[in-house]
């Protein structure tokens, strides 16, 4: 029985519009991992019984594929990763989205860890602690979370200051909440906000690859810091990433003024600021979206409003013009988004079965004999075909050591050669130091954390750079690989229809069907996997479905630079030389100037002699890297072409080993045949209705 997945179902003049979308998002998805499941059941029960008829179509890849789409969908997520420096007023912010006050406010809680709130029948918080620490998860209530896992914000900074985390053998607090808009696949990630940190970064990187959104709060009444910056600037810009810029206290702007009518004025001031800053980050495609990214904002007013009334106006909050926005781009563009990958599926799966179908049709006649010959005459295009695979197999691997090569090179070229703008660069990170104030000793160890931690900025941001870099040259290897793929996908396409031309009679009975791109289905693959490094979307809905294993194809890569930043610095060879120089500065008593240039200067002496050694050793581990995500693309792609070639002639050895075994009843044949051919054809067809009608609503 064919669903009909009908979008327009729901109200959408309710005055809780934001849950609406998400329910309309949540059926569509849910009736779309209905067809798929459908379309695999017709599959499997097709198999066994072609398995005492005619033969298989040989589609274990085929079920699988729609299996694992299916199960994605129904487990569909839509990730919210809430971004934001202390004192924005974030949990306010996520209170207010919920309409329920789920995390505390006024204070900083889990300034370490981050907080993810999902849906659960029952109100509970689960700590995971980390790996090293050997401790299990542990469940308690809300009341005894907020106990033992939240600090003021003063002594939040404190630790931040002094680089000590509050909680270090905590990974995450998971908050299980049954309220409804969580029910309806929402996920909200509430980071410990921004860091400087190795270990904190590389976690909060593992999750924004894995967001449908970020949502960075900023404060209306607090400028945007160098801390904000960086972070926009290393993790945020030129990644892709869809954020939304949130200016968090917009009512709180007139609560500063002294007179009323100064407001209009300040309002401006604060919007030029914020888009001076802000712009750079707001580009798509070329093309600067501001307004569609960036909303003002105020959180409590809001929060307040949905306590009293969950479904009143937000009117004046900001929350209005952002819940319409937010949630048209996660119900409409995101939904869009695995439709197209759906489509893309179901319109390959009919394809291969549809080629199949025409096979055994058009070979039930044939005798023993006749087939057996047939099968030999198709035996050199089947060469061809493992010549195409070998010849692109050739292709990655010739691209994998060409890049693996310039990347290793850059980076060592990179790191040898920091030293030569040192001193310009770690200006703006370099900590205060006052000279007579270090003679105590308390002071000296303050200044020294401080110094280390200024080391780690700097080289944080230097390994953000050269990652950057890289992901550039590795979108270039990627793009050129997915136009590839789709040269040696249209050759193969041409000899596999060679082989069923060979194999056809002058006549097959099933209907008459233009499936549009005629791609094999490991072509589709392969331009998923590259689309993860060009930003496609279809690839990303690929990878968010599980389709494609995300941490095998590309984690390597996303540590490499952060990992060798430590190396820079974590084993202290720097601070050593750098501490005899202060001291030196100190006793000597030198004036604060040229105590700073001889500092510097002493790093950079260092780094002169050390780095070379550094980037020397840590140049195979890079290359190492980057031969793994190729590796593992080149994996993918050839297991699915294997399977493939296996699976049609599987297909042809089953057509022969049943006419050997028994008599095929041709017209029973050639009913249930067409019959799958229809059945598979007609939810293929509404699968491309429901992602036209979304085109049409987008």
């Amino acid at each position: 029985m064919t669903t009909t997945i009908n979008p327009q179902q729901f109200n959408l003049n309710e005055a809780d519009k934001f849950t609406a979308d998400f329910d309309k998002a949540t059926v569509i998805r849910q009736e779309s991992a209905e067809i798929l499941e459908t379309i695999a059941t017709i599959l499997s029960d097709a198999e066994a019984k072609g398995e005492k008829a005619s033969g298989k179509l040989e589609l274990q890849q085929e079920i699988l594929d729609l299996d694992s789409v299916s199960e994605n969908l129904r487990q569909g997520l839509f990730r919210l990763l809430v971004l934001g420096d202390m004192k924005r007023g974030k949990s306010t912010f996520i209170n207010a989205i919920l309409g329920e006050k789920i995390l505390p406010t006024g204070v900083n809680p889990c300034t370490a860890v981050l907080t993810i709130v999902r849906y659960g029948e029952n109100k509970q918080v689960t700590i995971h602690f980390t790996e090293e620490s050997g401790k299990h998860p542990e469940s308690m209530d809300f009341d005894t979370f907020k106990e033992r896992y939240t600090i003021p914000p003063d002594e939040a900074k404190k630790l931040q200051e002094e680089g000590i985390e509050a909680f270090p053998d905590v990974e995450k607090a998971i908050i299980e909440h049954p309220q409804e808009i969580l029910k309806k696949g929402v996920e909200l990630i509430d980071s410990p906000g921004l860091n400087d940190t190795e270990a904190r970064n590389k976690l909060s990187l593992g999750y924004i690859n894995n967001c449908q959104a970020i949502l960075f709060v900023l404060s209306a009444t607090q400028a945007v810091t160098q801390n904000e910056r960086r972070y926009l600037e290393n993790n945020i810009k030129d990644r892709g990433l869809t954020t939304f810029f949130l200016i968090n206290r917009w009512d709180m702007i007139a609560q500063q003024l002294e007179y009323e009518d100064e407001l209009p004025q300040a309002e401006r001031d604060i919007r030029q600021v914020f888009q001076t800053n802000l712009m750079p980050y707001c580009e798509v495609d070329g093309k600067n979206i501001y307004n569609k990214r960036v909303f003002e904002l105020s959180s409590l007013a809001a929060f307040k409003a949905r306590k009293k009334n969950p479904t009143g106006s937000l009117s004046g909050t900001g929350f209005d013009k952002f819940f319409d926005t937010l949630s048209y781009f996660l119900t409409h563009e995101r939904i869009l988004a695995e439709m197209v990958n759906v489509k893309g599926l179901t319109r390959q799966v009919y394809q291969k079965v549809h080629e199949g179908i025409g096979v055994h049709l058009s070979v039930l006649d044939l005798g023993i004999e006749e087939l057996k010959q047939k099968i030999l005459q198709v035996e050199p295009q089947f060469n061809q075909l493992v010549e195409i695979r070998d010849d692109f197999k050739k292709e990655i691997r010739n691209q994998s050591e060409k890049y693996s090569v310039e990347l290793a090179d850059d980076f060592c070229d990179f790191l040898s050669n920091l030293d030569r703008s040192f001193e310009a660069d770690f200006e703006p990170y370099q900590p205060d130091l006052k000279v007579f104030e270090l003679l105590r000793g308390q002071k000296r160890d303050e200044f020294k954390r401080n110094l280390e931690q200024a080391f780690n900025r700097y080289s944080n941001d230097k390994m953000a750079e050269w990652s950057k870099r890289a992901e550039l040259k590795l979108k270039e290897a990627f793009f050129q690989l997915a136009q590839s793929a789709e040269q040696y996908g249209g050759a193969y396409s041409q000899v596999t229809d060679q082989i069923s031309a060979k194999l056809s009679q002058q006549t097959i009975d099933t209907v008459a069907v233009d499936t549009g791109e005629k791609s094999p289905g490991w072509t589709r693959w392969a331009g998923a996997a590259a689309g993860i490094f060009l930003g496609n979307p279809a690839g990303a809905a690929l990878v968010g479905f599980g389709a494609l294993d995300w941490k095998s194809l590309v984690g390597q890569f996303l540590v490499t630079a952060g990992t060798n930043a430590l190396l820079i610095y974590g084993a202290g060879s720097l601070l050593g030389p750098i501490g005899i120089g202060l001291v030196g500065a100190v006793a000597g008593g030198v004036q604060l100037r040229q105590a700073k240039k001889k500092l510097v200067k002493l790093a950079r002496e260092e780094m002169k002699k050390e780095l070379p050694k550094i980037a020397k050793t840590e140049k195979m581990n890079v290359y190492n890297s980057i031969m793994e995500i190729f590796k593992n693309f080149e994996d993918g792609v050839i297991d699915r072409i294997n399977a493939d070639i296996v699976s049609r002639k599987e297909e042809l050895e089953g057509l022969l080993a049943q006419k050997s075994s028994q008599e095929i009843d041709k017209t029973a044949e050639v009913a249930r045949l067409n019959t799958l051919d229809s059945e598979i054809l007609a939810q293929w067809n509404t699968v491309e209705a429901t992602c036209d009608r979304l085109l049409a609503d987008g």
